[in-house]
């Protein structure tokens, strides 16, 4: 264990990587939940990327550290930063309060409830035109056939670009998030940036719709954003609209798949699924975020130094046994108050779109599709890393 920081103490530390560690058992969620058995602190030698840091394991402590930005900020070198060399921040979620606020009002408005409800039609429609390529065939390879391409296409309407982007960004949010080595990540973070910029400079020409309006002339205390500030909110939609999504849609169609009477009771009582959405998001919660320390402080007997990383796997706080009586089982009567989005100030900003177009999903799918089940003598794939998702998934069902 070459490398620990002397004043790590001896205890804490967990010499393993993150990734490795959580990719077995055939199950990460499973895997991860492991932690659960050490400390609700500990010293990862590989946390994230090869990095070390602190992976906190419980959710009263996750939570502590979402809403204390004296303590714990998010304005820390960022993935997308390091890749491109540009001292850019994912804008708003890289930014603490009370600047974050200022950027966030922005947005608040496209992505509130109501606002939301605007998107019922187009989301289901583009739902519905995906499942009838397949629905016909008895079978699909869901992730590549439904899974990635539908935010895709959800975030290209809503940002006004074309969709024949769509192979484009595709394989650029692949190679960004799991790329095979560095090289593929930062010429992927470069193009994704070459066209946002390309795209910027066109939309503060002719803005194409509200929302972009709305960033090309955003202002923070009276002065017009900067460019890296215009950048960063822009690269935030695209990195948050498409990984999360397919991600956690994977994880959903996997146990439905698995379950069939928990199909048959949603498909009888379809004002279930939206109560079921949020059980699914407390069980398959798929994002590991971060937060680095903002001074020297000790945090329930962990001594943390200013400017050390700090891991806060979800699925970790949302299986966490001491909440969640069972917590690997899937209970839609379990109304969780679950941090699948995060909470405070940082709260997922598309929360209540993603809870939109995972509902209409399993509607949708649910309505076209019996009998759905993962293909005879066929596995499913997944990866874990920041995101945990579902590479493969090869399912079947029962045509009408």
């Amino acid at each position: 264990m070459t490398g620990v920081p002397k004043h790590i103490p001896a205890e804490l530390v967990w010499d393993h990587s993150f990734d490795s560690f959580t990719a077995e058992l055939g199950d990460p969620f499973l895997a991860i939940s492991r932690l659960h058995e050490g400390p609700p602190i500990i010293w990862a030698t590989d946390a994230s990327y090869g990095r070390s840091g602190w992976v906190v394991t419980r959710y009263d402590l996750i939570s502590e550290v979402f809403i204390d930005h004296q303590h714990f900020s998010a304005e820390r070198p960022g993935m997308i930063a390091d890749l491109l060399g540009v001292n850019l921040r994912l804008n708003p979620i890289e930014i603490d309060p009370p600047a974050h606020h200022g950027f966030r009002r922005v947005l608040n408005p496209f992505f509130a409830p109501k606002a939301v409800n605007r998107f019922e039609a187009p989301v289901r429609q583009i739902c519905q035109e995906l499942i009838a390529k397949f629905a016909e065939k008895g079978g699909c390879e869901f992730i590549h056939e439904f899974a990635v391409p539908f935010p895709s296409y959800v975030f290209l309407d809503l940002m006004g670009m074309p969709r024949d982007m769509l192979a484009t960004f595709i394989e650029w949010e692949s190679e960004l998030m799991r790329g095979p080595d560095i090289a593929a990540r930062i010429g992927a973070a470069r193009s994704i940036y070459q066209y946002l910029e390309e795209f910027l400079a066109e939309q503060r020409r002719n803005p194409g719709n509200e929302l972009i309006k709305a960033i090309v002339t955003g202002q923070f205390e009276g002065r017009p954003f900067t460019h890296l500030e215009t950048m960063g909110m822009l690269y935030v939609l695209y990195v948050g609209g498409l990984d999360t999504v397919y991600s956690t849609l994977g994880w959903v169609m996997r146990h439905l798949a698995d379950h069939p009477d928990l199909q048959e009771r949603l498909r009888g009582n379809p004002e279930q699924i939206s109560t079921a959405v949020e059980e699914f998001a407390r069980a398959f919660s798929v994002v590991v975020t971060h937060r680095m320390v903002a001074e020297d402080f000790t945090f329930h007997g962990a001594p943390m130094r200013r400017g050390e990383e700090i891991n806060l796997p979800l699925s970790l706080a949302n299986r966490d046994p001491k909440v969640f009586p069972d917590p690997h089982v899937v209970d839609i009567d379990r109304k969780p108050r679950h941090l699948a989005f995060g909470t405070g100030v940082h709260s997922c900003l598309g929360l209540y779109l993603a809870k939109r177009e995972i509902r209409i999903v399993v509607e949708e799918l649910l309505k076209r599709l019996r009998n759905i089940r993962m293909r005879e003598g066929e596995t499913y794939k997944y990866h874990t890393g920041r995101t945990f998702g579902v590479d493969r998934l090869p399912l079947q069902w029962d045509t009408l």
